[in-house]
């Protein structure tokens, strides 16, 4: 793993119900969403794995589930990691299982954020769930079917008791892809494949 805990927007439960501000959910992803259907990109980027000097790289594509404040899916393909461990990403169809199922080994990760920049944001990983990314330029395209999420905390390990999960049964996700690898820069943060190179941050949804 290259760094450390990587995102600042994590902060404890202080309500109930729904919205943004100081009205935070418990659990602010919503349980159980069956179809979340097409999704324009929020970022869709090729970036480069940092200590690699350019010799990896890691794409992230993340959208805003729709019917909510501020709730974000986060697809992320790391090189030298987990399915692509020896290989580049490509296209192709993912399970997440093994070692796709934690952030420290993931090559295939898919990370959620409820109620993104509000106090009682929480970060959820998927350890479940199939990714099929169609194409990755100039349009960075997945889908994702039978995802099932488990809060995370700040250094994206599993909450030991009491945490929040969620379920999305079908989403597309598509962007234009904005090719970062040749940005100065080293970047830092991140769990699994490291931090970003670059404008690369590894915070979900930025």
């Amino acid at each position: 793993m290259v760094g450390g805990a990587d995102d600042g927007t994590i902060g404890d439960d202080d309500g109930s119900g729904s919205g943004s501000g100081s009205n935070i959910a418990s659990c602010p992803m919503p349980s159980s969403m069956a179809d979340a259907g097409s999704l324009t990109a929020i970022h869709a980027a090729k970036c480069n794995v940092p200590q690699t000097m350019g010799a990896k790289v890691w794409y992230k594509l993340s959208a805003q589930l729709p019917g909510t404040d501020m709730d974000i899916v986060q697809i992320e393909l790391w090189q030298g990691l987990g399915a692509f461990a020896a290989a580049a990403p490509a296209v192709g169809t993912y399970e997440l299982t093994g070692m796709e199922t934690s952030y420290d080994t993931c090559g295939v990760c898919v990370r959620g954020l409820g109620d993104k920049g509000a106090t009682g944001a929480k970060k959820y990983f998927a350890t479940g769930g199939t990714v099929t990314v169609t194409s990755l330029t100039p349009t960075f395209t997945a889908s994702v079917s039978n995802l099932t999420f488990t809060e995370v905390d700040a250094n994206d390990a599993p909450v030991a008791s009491g945490g929040c999960s969620s379920m999305v049964g079908a989403a597309g996700i598509s962007g234009t892809l904005v090719d970062s690898t040749n940005v100065g820069g080293g970047g830092g943060g991140g769990g699994g494949g490291g931090g970003g190179g670059g404008n690369c941050p590894t915070t979900i949804g930025d």
